[in-house]
């Protein structure tokens, strides 16, 4: 579906991310095999290798999709089975082509029967090739996963990397003092719940870096607005969520048992009801305190278990979770979650200035430190993270060089505050459908930091992607669901009303992408797919297009394109621009 924009052009024909786009390939395949003429022009055995091929590649696909956040080399050899993955997209679209025009031209002459050969053999060709593209592809993905198996553990980093307990620097902790007046009067004021029995589940939810384990760590420590607790408890919950192993850490809490005992092995279904007999029998009638620290598990059943298991507990259980994720803090509370949101630039700069041991008096390096912490997007890890880039200099020009550079330049060394911000960014990626992957990586690619978008163009654009419907649900259903995932993981967020536009006087819903998630994709999914031109003049030239796949030119006048920049059967251009000129025919210019 086109899009129509004022002063801007949309051409837009596929996708993103590996794994999405290989599954695309595969159904394409798939297709084709099938089709009676596909048959007769004696390319199924080929088409039927490639498949084969593929699937071979899907088994690993996953995570080395993963890796290539923290590994160059997994991110180079990814875009060549991209491309292989494309160019087989193109091939079969082409083929199908072939296929029409064959048909067409059965019924016209014999005169016209050496054009068909030609065109027979010129798709003979292409198959080839093609064919050739995807072996190479997959012995690529072979000697990748090889190097995976010996070179990368990143999950396992990930889930070490992120391990948490309660203690903390209270000294530097600035700005969240009001939501921990909040928090601690919501537990005190709650009452016992007939369908909960005894217990509080309280969950604390927002974007990665914002403070939710600090917030955590603030009550758990404070036995002067929290009183009364028997037993004080943290635990840490893997991204790998295992019941067994949250019931035997919170024991060894409560016997005094170390890293050893919550390290054993969470499979025996007959451990897991020795410890719950255990569990009761240690905090019968005792109050508790009670804080998980970082949920990811989405499945309802398995959060439900969550619950059952915690009520069972204590007569009396306040329990604080810690989620990225909006969506399970509704699941798994019995009131309200609490969304910690961000802070001021004037908090961020208080925390620099902090860290830094800053003094009142230096303007020139005020004035530059006050537009670092403009960068920090509200989220105090940020700030942290400049000021230790900051240091104890007092040079302006380092000062200058820090506020132009790339923070995430930083973020993967792991010693670095901000590799935590990654890390859930990376397992809030890793959550996502691949579908969803396709148009996250694309709203980032062809909007700029901090545009708003009206609601119903965002799905026009995403089923232009070819979003196709379910068996239950339209195209325009799952685009919805898709911005409600993002939404639950504060990657999105409602940016306000328009109330010029919209349909029955009622205002259109704007969307923007936070500016540290869309920084982050920037960053680290760029697989040269998406393409965004801004005042452009002249002819366009991109150094390498084998994936481009959709462009959007905004305020740009005098346009050129060149005759191969896109696949020829799979452009879709939607203008509105004075003075655009097109180098080339298009199907489907307006």
């Amino acid at each position: 579906m086109g899009i129509m924009f004022r002063r801007e052009v949309v051409w837009s024909t596929g996708a993103a991310v590996p794994q999405a786009i290989i599954e695309r390939a595969c159904a394409k395949l798939r297709s084709a095999i099938g089709d009676e003429a596909v048959v007769r022009l004696n390319f199924t055995a080929d088409l039927g290798d490639m498949l084969e091929a593929l699937e071979h590649i899907q088994i690993f696909l996953k995570d080395a999709e993963m890796n290539q956040f923290r590994d160059r080399l997994v991110w180079h050899r990814l875009q060549f089975v991209l491309s292989a993955a494309y160019m087989i997209i193109d091939t079969v679209d082409e083929l199908q082509d072939a296929r029409s025009q064959a048909a067409t031209t059965s019924q016209m002459t014999r005169r016209m029967l050496p054009r068909l050969a030609i065109m027979k053999n010129a798709m003979a060709i292409q198959v080839q090739e093609t064919k050739k593209l995807v072996i190479s592809a997959q012995h690529e993905s072979w000697e990748l996963s090889e190097y995976l198996a010996e070179n990368t553990t990143m999950f396992q980093e990930i889930t070490e990397q992120r391990k948490t307990g309660p203690f903390f620097e209270e000294a530097m902790v600035l700005g969240r003092g009001s939501d921990k007046e909040r928090v601690i009067a919501t537990l005190l004021s709650t009452e016992p719940n007939i369908t909960q029995e005894h217990i509080t589940i309280l969950p604390i939810f927002g974007l990665a870096g914002s403070g939710k384990t600090t917030l955590a760590q603030m009550m758990f420590n404070d036995t002067h607005s929290l009183q009364g607790y028997d037993f004080r408890v943290w635990v840490h919950v893997s991204p790998q969520f295992d019941l067994h192993t949250i019931g035997n850490s919170i024991v060894c809490h409560l016997s005094r048992r170390g890293q050893e005992g919550i390290n054993q092995s969470s499979s025996d279904v007959e451990g897991m009801e020795s410890i719950m007999k255990r569990l009761h029998m240690l905090l019968d009638g005792k109050k508790v305190l009670l804080v998980l620290d970082g949920l990811w598990e989405e499945d309802p059943i398995q959060l439900q278990l969550l619950k059952s298991m915690l009520t069972f507990l204590g007569s009396k259980m306040h329990v604080i979770v810690t989620t990225c994720n909006q969506a399970i803090a509704r699941k798994i509370c019995t009131v309200e979650p609490y969304r910690l949101n961000r802070l001021s630039d004037d908090t961020c700069w208080e925390i620099i200035k902090k860290s830094i041991r800053f003094e009142a008096g230096e303007e020139e390096l005020e004035k530059i430190g006050r537009e670092i912490a403009s960068k920090c997007w509200g989220v105090p890890a940020i700030a942290h993270e400049y000021a230790g880039m900051l240091d104890s200099s007092r040079d302006a020009m380092k000062w200058k060089g820090i506020m132009k550079m790339s923070i995430w330049s930083k973020s993967l060394t792991y010693d670095s505050t901000l590799s935590l911000a990654l890390s859930s960014f990376e397992l809030s990626y890793r959550s996502m459908p691949p579908e969803l992957r396709l148009c996250f990586a694309y709203y980032c690619e062809i909007f700029p930091n901090g545009h708003n978008i009206v609601k119903d163009d965002l799905v026009h654009h995403w089923i232009a992607l070819h979003i196709e419907p379910s068996e239950i649900l339209s195209a325009t259903q799952i685009a919805e669901e898709h911005i409600s995932r993002l939404q639950d993981l504060s990657f999105l967020q409602t940016a306000g009303l328009d109330h010029v536009s919209g349909k029955e006087d009622k205002g259109a819903i704007l969307f923007t992408m936070h500016s540290l998630v869309h920084d982050l994709a920037k960053e680290f999914l760029n697989t040269f797919t998406y393409y965004l031109a801004t005042n452009y003049h002249g002819k366009f030239y991109v150094e390498d297009n084998s994936n481009l796949r959709a462009m959007r030119c905004v305020s740009c006048t005098k346009v050129e394109f060149t005759g191969d920049l896109f696949s020829r059967n799979n452009r879709e251009l939607r203008a509105e621009a004075t003075g655009l000129h097109l180098a080339t025919e298009a199907p489907g210019v307006s």
